[in-house]
């Protein structure tokens, strides 16, 4: 039981990495594509506030994720 709790803990931590990281990797993609397309979220008072928001949202889900992941026995 404690090896089956064990693993699905490690699948859960192992997606998280995952969603976690793709807002940062399709940031890079598209930088790498097209590095005008992102400059209004860094040099505008509105992009930074969607950045902000952003970043707001990512930090609930890390949350959010790691309170699922907290398995009682």
């Amino acid at each position: 039981m404690e090896g089956k709790i064990k693993a699905l803990s490690a699948e859960a931590k192992a997606s998280a990495m995952i969603i976690g990281s793709l807002p940062f990797l399709v940031m890079g993609a598209v930088k790498v594509a097209s590095p005008d397309y992102l400059t209004p979220l860094f040099s505008t008072k509105q992009g930074n506030f969607i950045l902000l928001g952003a970043g707001l949202w990512m930090s609930m889900g890390i949350f959010v994720m790691k309170s699922m992941m907290k398995i009682k026995v």
